[in-house]
C-alpha cells in the first residue's frame, strides 16, 4: 500500500477502485453517516461511487484520500480537498468517517490535520474552506479546533433531516507575509 500522509494514528492515500466495495456502500447507504453531507442522493449504486472517483482520477483539481486507521490498516472513511485554484491558492475541504466504530475518537481532526498541512505546506495553498450544516456539532468542533473560523452563513441552504438548514463556511487562511493567518471568534468579536 502506498502511504501518501502519515500521522499518529493515521494513513492517507489515494482512494482507489479497490476501496469502492460493499463496505464502502455500506457507509454511503447509512443515514447516520451521510446526515449531514449536502448533495449526496439516496440510495447510492457501485455505479454511483465509481463516478465519485472517477472525478479524482488524473484530476489536478480535486483530490480524495482513504483515511487509514495504523493500528488495524482498516479503511475507516476519507477526506478531500477540491476545486483548488491553482492561480488563488484556495481548495475547500470535505470528510466523512464512514466506518462509526471510530467516531468521536478525534480520527477526523487528525486526518483533516494532515490534508491542511499538506495543503498549505505541499502544494502552497494559502486559504481553505468547508461547509458544515447546521447541527454537525463534530465538524464544526473539528474545524474550529484546527483553527477554520466562519466566513458566512448561508441561511435555508439545504433542505435535510425535514427541515431547512442553514450551511456555514469556515475558512483558514495561511500565514502569507506579514498578514496573520487567521483570526478566532474571539478575536473577530473584538474588531466589530
Amino acid at each position: 500500500m502506498t502511504v501518501f500522509i502519515e500521522g499518529l494514528r493515521t494513513r492517507l492515500r489515494p482512494l482507489t477502485n479497490t476501496d469502492i466495495g460493499l463496505r464502502y456502500l455500506g457507509w454511503v447507504n447509512d443515514y447516520e453517516v451521510t446526515k449531514y453531507l449536502v448533495g449526496l442522493l439516496f440510495p447510492v449504486t457501485e455505479g454511483d461511487l465509481e463516478g465519485y472517483l472517477s472525478r479524482f482520477e488524473d484530476s489536478k483539481s480535486n483530490f480524495a484520500f482513504a483515511i487509514i486507521d495504523k493500528e488495524s490498516d482498516v479503511h475507516i472513511g476519507n477526506v478531500t480537498l477540491n476545486h483548488i485554484n491553482w492561480i488563488h491558492r484556495t481548495a475547500d475541504t470535505g470528510i466523512m468517517i464512514g466506518d462509526k466504530s471510530f467516531w468521536g475518537n478525534g480520527y477526523a481532526s487528525e486526518a483533516w490535520a494532515l490534508v491542511v498541512d499538506y495543503a498549505f505546506n505541499r502544494l502552497g495553498l494559502r486559504k481553505l474552506t468547508a461547509g458544515v450544516v447546521s447541527g454537525n456539532r463534530a465538524s464544526w468542533k473539528a474545524l474550529q479546533n484546527l483553527g477554520f473560523v466562519i466566513e458566512g452563513d448561508f441561511k435555508e441552504e439545504v433542505f435535510m433531516m425535514g427541515e431547512l438548514r442553514d450551511v456555514y463556511r469556515l475558512g483558514l487562511i495561511r500565514s502569507w507575509g506579514n498578514q496573520p493567518r487567521c483570526h478566532t471568534i474571539q478575536e473577530m468579536m473584538k474588531m466589530k
